[in-house]
């Protein structure tokens, strides 16, 4: 799956549209019989062109002008024998087109869309091509909605201030949003009303916090008033043309005031809130899914030929500008209806009767009115000052969030199962949930630096993440909406980040075993072509569906293997919002949500979890301070029965049903915890150091002050062995569970594969090493061989397959990203940018290397991936700038000169079972080539694949045994699919 995205700059504001299918896309996993041809609109006028066959639009995707009538589309895509014709709306690729962003009106559940496909449809038809679409999509419903029920979407804006506790007077200045830009269109919001609160506050914590009750959140329910700024007029590149703004961005600057009232005396502060229509749906509404099934059965009852769902980058209404919806610092939007705040109250708390004034605990900046120097620090509005109300406080932003995701997944979930029951077929919705990744799209302040090579660590500079928008905008969660994308995937290593931690690949694998198809790919743009060489070989190594053809059959299609499984911290951005998705980013465990682990996983009497296929023998808590309810049981279980679990950061007080959990978690990690209103310990530049059976792991410095690094100091109790301190303080214990073992480690665990800040730190991987989270195989005395150990340690990536396929990579983890970020590449800019900024080696030079219970001698470059049979023959193979290899004391010579590309495996299923084919080879280079394929009841006849039909092909001086065959690779053949066929 390759998964193209996009940015652009706009003076200090990112805007990227991302889109999936970039013009033509062959989908090789898992749908291969299916062929997509996409067609990019990017405006209402383009696709009323669209209608006629033979009028020529512009659908260029880069710089390179591509010029093309519906007719020529359609026949380029029969010729190459596709099924589909995919239609989809994205507005970045405008500026390729020298196009200005405008309004569209043109939704699919508008009356004219329907009509326009259909006629578009019908002529896709002649060339056997069904219809790929962007239905289902929140970005793209709306105005019929709104027309068919009188309900629209609704999100507030928020801003706290002064009040005079005498007379109630206040004034507040907010930034007004005018229009909201996304890959489906600009978005005109409606101011539909202001509201406001009073409220005393009492400051904890030396002012990280600010206590207010519920009860004392006060509605000023007169003399609110709104006045404009006109400071002055410009003509935007939007329209309409005769906006008032203060910067060209689609913003005003208003003031929210009130010239006093009698009433609330002694409340000296105010919460304002503005309130707009947009036009999206109520997703809480008892209308939406009838709505939603009504639309799919128009569609179907008028005849058009739907094939797939065009699915990427879903998520609610929102502008694709990342850091322009703050006031004073905060990103202060959220989505709420009626009927959310219905829904909240009915499963959590019937006691919230205006969950509007809750919003307040979102609330979190600095107060930049108080007279400190205090007035700098970022406060947040908790609902009391005990800590279990500092706890409570986090669980219902956690709570807001889920709900908002899950719904909206389940919503929209509920409509693609309707509409597969009619049409009566399986509808691909391929793509990932949100359109700006953490850490891709967090901000780090580097002054004159490039930031890209930086956001590998949380440093003094991180200034704020895109998760809390992502959160807002139902998207953060993309575990759960695998269960509407299928297949799934994520974009981390977008913009030029190389994601040299290997994070993205590791997501993708996670998300890839839970999915319906049982792989997700990691996408990357955005970097010299040589730089992408290197990307696409640890994209190969971890095996996602991204990999090429050659590293899908070896390994039979699924990801890779790993001991270790990771809980991704979704609490994060509900404790403290200017955190992102990540803790710390590592790409040696797998990850999963505490919702998917308590519904997906079991465990197994000898102490392992199962899930997705797969087994594991470790799980690490990063950041739960509100752990879902059962967790503590899940952890307890797996350790009595052998499993490891080790818990860094936070204690946790309570449980996601608000029920106390301390009490439990203490038992199972014996350890005693004094809570207070203070969530851990500020420690920057302290140091921990690491005791007894852990002595060996070096020192890790607290980078920062910032909440992911507190640390939580606990007393041992029960036998608990000692292993890391901070000063006097403990933080790291160790205690037997049963047949397990259980560790605390109050502190973030630092793991800097990339070496950002210019040397290597590998905490976490220590702590997992040192609990014996990487076992070897034990065929190696002494040494292990476990991938993961092998690719933390050496100089190479090794990862291990369910079929027993094994893989050795270059490592791509040390070169700066010192680049430009566009999607379409400058080739002579790229060179300039590499110049000073080598490439690291690609050599792969292996000697006895002992990995995975194998013993390899390779000498090549870029990936070596391999697997053998029961008696430790080799059956599958690929490598590069290569001619032999040896494995496991057997030794394999291809020819005498070097070849650029060898590969040679089994078949998949599905071309053995269509083309009577046992065996593909692909051979870059020139010469004769002699491969160690078993011939033993087979009849050698060779051919390549063409337009779905084995065509034969003659492979000059072709000598064939029984353990090998010999051929010459001439200038034909070199780089093509050679099919071994009966």
């Amino acid at each position: 799956m390759n998964n193209k995205s996009n940015k652009m700059k706009n003076g200090s504001n990112i805007f990227r549209i991302s889109f999936f299918m970039i013009f033509i896309l062959i989908i090789a996993f898992p749908f291969k019989e299916i062929y997509s041809t996409t067609i990019i609109l990017t405006s209402d006028k383009q696709f009323r062109e669209l209608q006629n066959p033979d009028f020529k639009l512009d659908l260029s995707t880069g710089f390179h002008k591509r010029i093309m009538s519906l007719r020529e589309v359609c026949e380029e895509a029969y010729k190459r024998g596709d099924h589909t014709l995919g239609i989809a709306f994205d507005q970045f690729f405008g500026q390729y087109r020298g196009e200005h962003a405008t309004v569209r009106k043109l939704k699919p559940d508008t009356e004219e869309y329907i009509s326009i496909i259909r006629k578009i449809g019908e002529f896709a038809a002649k060339y056997k091509l069904g219809l790929e679409l962007s239905i289902l999509s929140p970005l793209e419903i709306g105005p019929g909605f709104m027309k068919k029920t009188g309900e629209s979407g609704r999100w507030l804006q928020y801003k706290v201030g002064l009040r005079d506790p005498k007379n109630g007077k206040f004034s507040l200045q907010l930034w007004k949003q005018l229009y909201w830009t996304n890959n489906k269109g600009m978005i005109a919001l409606k101011l539909k009303g202001v509201k406001a609160y009073a409220f005393k506050e009492k400051v904890i914590d030396n002012g990280h916090y600010s206590v207010v009750k519920p009860e004392d959140i006060k509605e000023i329910k007169s003399g609110i008033k709104i006045d404009q700024w006109n400071v002055e007029k410009i003509t935007p590149m939007w329209e309409p043309s005769d906006l008032i703004m203060d910067i060209k961005q689609p913003i005003q600057r208003i003031r929210i005031y009130s010239n006093g009232d009698n009433e609330l005396k002694g409340y000296n502060r105010v919460f304002v809130m503005l309130e707009y229509e947009v036009p999206e749906m109520d997703y809480f509404s008892p209308k939406a899914l009838p709505f939603l099934k009504s639309l799919m059965k128009e569609y179907h009852d008028k005849g058009i030929n739907l094939t797939g769902l065009y699915s990427d980058e879903l998520h609610i209404q929102q502008d694709w500008y990342y850091f322009n919806h703050h006031d004073n610092g905060e990103f202060s939007m959220r989505y709420l209806t009626k009927n959310l705040a219905d829904t909240y109250s009915k499963l959590y708390d019937p006691g919230i009767k205006d969950m509007d004034k809750y919003m307040l605990y979102f609330v979190y900046g600095p107060k930049i009115y108080t007279n400190s120097p205090k007035a700098l620090i970022k406060t947040q509005y908790v609902m009391g000052d005990k800590p279990d109300d500092i706890y409570r406080t986090i669980l219902f932003r956690d709570r807001y969030y889920k709900l908002l995701n899950n719904h909206v997944v389940d919503l929209f979930k509920a409509a693609k199962d309707y509409t597969e029951k009619i049409y009566d077929r399986i509808l691909p919705t391929a793509g990932h949930a949100t359109w700006a990744e953490s850490p891709t799209i967090d901000m780090w302040d580097t002054g004159d630096l490039r930031m890209a090579p930086y956001q590998y660590e949380y440093t003094s500079n991180f200034l704020w993440s895109n998760t809390v928008q992502q959160a807002s905008c139902a998207c953060y969660d993309y575990f759960k909406w695998g269960e509407y994308l299928q297949p799934t995937g994520n974009d981390d290593a977008e913009c030029g980040w190389a994601d040299r931690d290997d994070f993205g690949e590791a997501m993708a694998v996670s998300l890839g075993i839970i999915n319906k198809y049982k792989n997700a790919y990691a996408a990357f743009w955005g970097m010299p072509k040589v730089c992408a060489d290197r990307k696409q070989a640890v994209v190969d190594a971890y095996g996602v569906s991204n990999s090429t053809e050659a590293i899908k059959d070896i390994t039979g299609g699924l990801p890779r293997d790993v001991n270790v499984l990771v809980l991704y911290p979704m609490n994060l951005v509900a404790s403290d919002e200017r955190f992102g998705s990540w803790i710390t980013q590592y790409g040696y465990a797998n990850y999963i949500t505490d919702e998917k682990l308590l519904e997906l996983a079991k465990i197994t009497p000898d102490g392992k979890i199962e899930m997705g296929g797969r087994k594991f023998s470790t799980l690490v808590a990063l950041f739960e301070p509100v752990p879902q309810k059962g967790i503590i049981d899940f952890m307890n279980k797996l350790s009595e029965r052998g499993g490891k679990v080790i818990w860094f950061g936070p204690p946790p007080l309570i449980d996601g049903s608000g029920k106390e959990c301390l009490n439990n978690w203490e038992k199972l990690f014996g350890v005693r915890y004094k809570p207070t209103p203070y969530l851990g310990q500020i420690a920057p530049g302290e140091k921990v150091v690491f005791k007894n059976d852990f002595k060996n792991i070096p020192d890790q410095y607290i980078l920062s002050d910032f909440l992911v690094d507190h640390i939580y100091p606990i007393k041992p109790e029960n036998g608990s062995e000692v292993l890391a301190t901070i000063s006097k303080r403990i933080v790291g214990t160790k205690i037997e569970n049963g047949k397990g073992q259980t560790y605390f480690f109050g502190f973030r665990p630092r793991d800097d594969q990339s070496q950002s800040l210019g040397y290597e730190t590998k905490t976490l991987f220590d702590i997992l090493n040192d609990a014996g989270s990487y076992p070897a195989t034990g065929v190696f005395p002494g040494i292990n061989d476990n991938t993961e150990f092998v690719s933390r340690t050496s100089p190479y990536l090794a990862t291990r397959f369910l079929n027993g396929t094994t893989i050795i990579a270059a490592h791509y983890r040390t070169q700066p990203e010192e680049w430009f970020n566009g999607f379409s590449r400058n080739d002579s800019a790229d060179a300039i940018a590499l110049k000073g900024n080598p490439l690291p080696p690609d050599t792969l030079n292996l000697k006895n290397f002992k990995v995975n219970g194998h013993d390899i001698i390779f000498n090549g470059s870029l990936i070596c991936a391999f697997n053998v049979d029961d008696e430790g023959n080799l059956i599958s193979f690929e490598g590069h700038n290569c001619n032999k290899t040896e494995i496991d004391n057997k030794s394999y010579n291809f020819g005498k000169q070097k070849f650029a590309t060898v590969v040679w495996t089994n078949t998949s299923q599905e071309e053995s079972q269509k083309y009577k084919a046992y065996k593909k080879i692909l051979i870059k280079g020139n010469g004769a080539i002699t491969l160690p394929v078993n011939t033993t009841g087979h009849k050698i006849n060779a051919g390549e694949i063409r337009k779905d039909k084995m065509n034969s092909i003659v492979l000059s001086d072709l000598r064939v045994n029984k353990t090998d065959i010999t051929f010459k690779v001439t200038p034909e053949i070199s780089g093509k699919w050679i099919y071994l066929y009966q």
